[in-house]
């Protein structure tokens, strides 16, 4: 179970959080809960695991401002040689409606269950359509593999 669930984590759970101003940097933390996993053998030495979570951030802007967001993610194991360990997709959904995306890699730590990432933004509607940025963060899950807490950074353009 925890490896499904380190995938579902490495989704990023955080539901990040967008701005309609210019340019923004922004921290957050959240927490994530795994809501489904699905293995399948692809004739490859390890199989192939996708992890499903949810999530609820809350992000701070360098303006001060404080937003909080909800999430759902998908990711998944890729094959050895790639740049990452697993890659995965976000959307969010902000308190005030707005909606983005995530798509995004990470090098996962199966002994410690942390994982670090990095993903492009793209925002969808509302505020963010339109808008790109970058996000990087940590995430560890929880002992019993079916929740975690994920905290970084970000930027949109």
């Amino acid at each position: 179970m925890n490896r499904f669930f380190k995938i579902g984590v490495a989704s990023i759970a955080f539901g990040l959080i967008a701005t309609a101003a210019s340019a923004a940097s922004f921290t957050f933390t959240g927490t994530l809960t795994s809501t489904d996993s699905l293995m399948v053998n692809a004739g490859e030495p390890t199989p192939i695991v996708a992890g499903f979570s949810t999530g609820a951030s809350s992000a701070v802007y360098s303006t001060g401002e404080k937003r909080t967001s909800k999430s759902t993610c998908a990711a998944w194991t890729v094959p050895p040689g790639t740049p990452f360990t697993s890659n995965g997709i976000c959307t969010f959904t902000e308190s005030n409606g707005d909606q983005s995306s995530i798509v995004f890699g990470c090098l996962d730590d199966n002994k410690t269950g942390a994982s670090d990432c990095w993903g492009g933004l793209r925002g969808i509607s509302g505020g963010t359509t339109g808008k790109t940025g970058t996000i990087v963060w940590h995430q560890v899950r929880s002992t019993d593999g079916k929740t975690g807490n994920v905290n970084g950074t970000g930027q949109w353009n």
